[in-house]
């Protein structure tokens, strides 16, 4: 009986820690609502900047946070991305962006377009980047 009574509490104890475990660090993830994830922030227009122009992508919200980028154009051309918003709801995130978001630049800088790979482990944030990223293309060409 001794032996029972010992392995139902072990069991117990057990299920509670597991249930109890925090796996995010900081704030909780928010939840993005449907209609946020579907409706992109609008941007301004472009802007004259010395080396080209600039247009900033729509604001990509997901479950981790918020991804924008700028985009400067020289001419026809891509000549830099730059990350205005990016995930930092936890260490994770902050980690990932660390890996992703410089792959991700310069694979857009050598392909010239938002038709490149996801970094692998990063993938909302990679999907985030990049639709951000066309829809400053997509802005940039119809102005």
């Amino acid at each position: 009986m001794r032996k029972i009574t010992f392995f139902l509490l072990a069991t117990i104890a057990g299920l509670v820690g597991l249930f109890s475990y925090r796996t995010s660090f900081g704030e909780a993830v928010p939840q993005a609502r449907p209609a946020e994830a579907a409706t992109p922030s609008p941007a301004p227009p472009p802007t004259l900047v010395a080396g080209g122009r600039t247009v900033d992508g729509d604001a990509i919200f997901t479950e981790y946070g918020t991804v924008q980028v700028r985009v400067t154009f020289a001419g026809e051309r891509i000549a830099d991305v730059a990350v205005l918003q990016k995930h930092t709801v936890h260490e994770h995130s902050l980690v990932l962006n660390e890996l992703a978001l410089p792959q991700l630049r310069e694979q857009v800088l050598q392909a010239q377009s938002a038709e490149v790979d996801t970094v692998s482990g990063a993938t909302a944030t990679s999907r985030a980047y990049l639709d951000s990223l066309q829809s400053a293309i997509d802005r940039a060409h119809t102005r």
